[in-house]
């Protein structure tokens, strides 16, 4: 990678942005502010130099590396924050949801025993209207087999007195037959008697 002294190629370094930075523009400015004005003091020959820690020169690069640093870091961290409360919202629906299955399930148990409850009444009422119909027309005929009962007697009663009546008929006729007899034998034996 070639590179000219006053311009870098940021291209280069992974994940940035390519930009363009004039080092001479950047940098000069800092070296002349750092060096000392010889034309206004001289240093004196048998002084030592004073020691004087020299910062270390930031470049450009390394500043707009750390801004870019500094400024995906935010980026991240916002990134975090709002995956963070997306987390919390879905944990929130989750339970939301759950409290929901569990209330839809809860009241469709409800429901099921209701239902189940009302089959079990409707069921149990026609159950006991069948068994009042059954009971009535078990009473009908019941009814109906008294009067043909009764039917039946008064029938066989009248029988009995028709078959009493015809014996009774039979023995009178028998008796009138026998006194008859008795008589006919008697006016003969008065009839012999007399001749």
């Amino acid at each position: 990678m070639k590179t000219s002294q006053s311009k870098v190629d940021m291209a280069s370094i992974k994940g940035l942005p390519r930009m363009n930075v004039n080092i001479q523009k950047l940098i000069m400015p800092k070296i002349n502010a750092q060096k000392p004005n010889t034309l206004t003091s001289p240093p004196s020959l048998n002084a030592p130099a004073p020691l004087k820690k020299l910062a270390k020169p930031v470049s450009p690069v390394t500043s707009s590396i750390r801004d870019e640093y500094s400024s995906l870091k935010e980026v991240a961290q916002r990134i975090r924050l709002s995956a963070q409360q997306e987390l919390e919202q879905i944990r929130r629906i989750r339970a939301d949801a759950s409290r929901y299955q569990q209330e839809t399930a809860t009241r469709a148990r409800s429901d099921a025993h209701q239902l189940i409850l009302h089959a079990r009444l409707a069921t149990q009422r026609e159950i006991e209207e069948l068994i009042r119909e059954a009971s009535e027309e078990i009473q009908k005929v019941l009814a109906d087999i008294r009067v043909i009962r009764i039917t039946a007697q008064e029938e066989l009663a009248a029988q009995r007195k028709f078959t009493n009546a015809a014996k009774l008929s039979t023995m009178a006729l028998s008796i009138k037959e026998e006194l008859a007899k008795t008589q006919r034998k008697k006016k003969k034996q008065l009839v012999v008697s007399k001749a």
